[in-house]
């Protein structure tokens, strides 16, 4: 659209120049109603112009994208339908992997290797919008936000003939199955990744978490053989997205696909199997024996067993990529050089058994049934604060590096100030032991269970109760609980898992 021309010959008379613009506009309509319609019709022909200007499609194309850079996703879409060239500005996929990112989402960058096959550039991740942020991390740098970082070039407007074909946000997920249609053009017969689609499909997830719509179920499925399922409860579990693994009281561990089948036991321990953590190449599991074990994923080879504890190991985690950190009932948390398996250093403090432990950078953190919470240095050993509030016996706690939120037999949660040492909330609800609990910092989401089966949603930062999920569990206690983006698995003195899954047809292809 052209831009209307001024006529500078104009000079508004010497009478007008002390009016208020609300006096020059009623001047001005008094005046139309004394023409004929002709010639008003004329008139606002030649003043459409001035008030349907669309500086947006006027502008180079990447200050266009910079400026549309700051709007939420409401706001895009909602200026998506203000004409076709804003449409498919709006559409661009470098502003949805912008919101993507800053909601702190993650993706999956592999998955996205394998589906475009070729070692992928920067721009392949960002449809080739030469306004895209060329960060090739999984997720946003800290502080990232605002606008779309751009370099300048002279190319007018928008290249169409680059732009693939893009679906509206609001489309339903008809087919949850063909997800790959929507990251590919077969016009040009070119994969892509769909920002759009990736961001519409992560905001439907957080919007089932935040209205509490889940679908529950028991993993692995009632066709799966009993010959294949433990044979006493489940104390422990971990997930990704192409497997569990469980640890029992029948003192095995067993692998599972995403599915429910089966795929290893492993046996090692004299005891329950109490804990466990896993990583690409090894599983790690404390049990009533009082020992650890390192065993390969793949081949199932008991490849260290880690003596010192001298009762059960209640809690471990894996700290960076060679280290083991790991608690007892002996009272004690002990540190371990993961290829070695020797004990590197032991923490002493506690007057109960500790129960759990968590650590963020050089800081441990645990939790003992002597009712109160140490935090330690972890290359020195040393105590540097112990938190006293709860009332009975602490039973569970996470850190994040910022909050400390520790699940008591007092029946309440706390959230601490992890520098401070201050108890900010006391989150009250639960009517039993509050047995198990975990952080997504991200999401500003506590998810805990109870010992009457209870599972409860908080809000981190404010402490208010977001969800209750009601009891997971009939006549079983739940003991231990992770979760998601897509789900959350708990277990307890059953065979199976309970599955709260919030993405039931809702596709997570490159998500994390």
């Amino acid at each position: 659209m052209s831009s209307p021309q001024n006529n500078d010959s104009f000079e508004t008379p010497d009478y007008m120049t002390d009016w208020t613009d609300k006096q020059k506009a009623d001047f001005i309509f008094q005046m139309l109603t004394t023409l004929p319609p002709y010639q008003v019709i004329q008139i606002v022909d030649r003043i459409t112009p001035y008030l349907q200007r669309n500086i947006v499609s006027q502008l180079p194309y990447e200050l266009a994208i910079h400026t549309l850079g700051f709007l939420d996703a409401a706001s895009l879409l909602q200026a998506s339908q203000v004409s076709k060239s804003w449409q498919t500005l709006c559409d661009e996929p470098c502003l949805w992997r912008n919101l993507f990112e800053r909601q702190g989402w993650k993706y999956d960058r592999k998955e996205m290797d394998t589906y475009l096959i070729n070692a992928p550039t920067d721009e392949d991740y960002h449809a080739s919008c030469s306004g895209s942020n060329n960060n090739s991390s999984t997720t946003p740098k800290s502080g990232e936000g605002g606008s779309i970082p751009i370099q300048r070039s002279s190319s007018p407007l928008i290249n169409r003939k680059k732009l693939p074909k893009f679906y509206n946000i609001r489309n339903a997920q008809k087919h949850p199955q063909d997800e790959t249609e929507y990251h590919y053009d077969a016009d040009s017969d070119t994969r892509f990744i769909n920002w759009k689609r990736l961001y519409r499909n992560r905001n439907a997830i957080e919007d089932r978490w935040t209205q509490s719509q889940f679908k529950l179920r028991t993993f692995p499925p009632s066709s799966c053989p009993e010959s294949d399922l433990h044979t006493e409860g489940i104390y422990c579990v971990q997930f990704d997205k192409e497997k569990f693994i469980t640890g029992s009281r029948d003192r095995t561990i067993k692998i599972w696909d995403i599915h429910g089948n089966c795929k290893q036991t492993l046996r090692g321990h004299t005891g329950s199997v109490l804990c466990l953590q896993y990583d690409d190449t090894c599983i790690i599991s404390g049990s009533s024996d009082s020992n650890l074990m390192i065993t390969d994923i793949d081949s199932g080879f008991v490849k260290l067993t880690l003596t010192g504890h001298h009762d059960s190991v209640l809690s471990l985690r894996l700290v960076n990529d060679d280290q083991i950190i790991s608690c007892s009932k002996d009272r004690s948390l002990r540190l371990w050089d993961r290829k070695t398996g020797n004990c590197v250093r032991v923490f002493k403090g506690h007057l109960a058994a500790v129960n759990a432990v968590q650590w963020k950078g050089n800081k441990v953190v645990s939790a003992s049934g002597d009712r109160t919470i140490c935090i330690w240095d972890l290359n020195t050993g040393k105590l540097l604060n112990q938190l006293s509030s709860h009332t009975r016996g602490v039973a569970c706690v996470e850190y994040d590096g910022t909050y400390i939120v520790s699940g008591s037999s007092d029946q309440t949660i706390k959230v601490w100030n992890a520098e401070t040492g201050d108890c900010i909330y006391t989150l009250a609800g639960h009517m039993h032991l509050v047995r198990t609990l975990q952080i997504d910092s991200v999401a500003n989401r506590i998810v805990s269970g109870c010992y009457n089966g209870n599972l409860k949603i908080w809000n981190l930062k404010n402490g208010t109760l977001t969800g209750d999920l009601g009891q997971a569990t009939v006549g079983s206690r739940v003991l231990n609980l992770k979760f998601d983006f897509t789900k959350i698995a708990c277990c307890s003195n059953s065979v199976r898992l309970v599955i709260y899954d919030f993405a039931e047809n809702i596709n997570t292809k490159f998500l994390l």
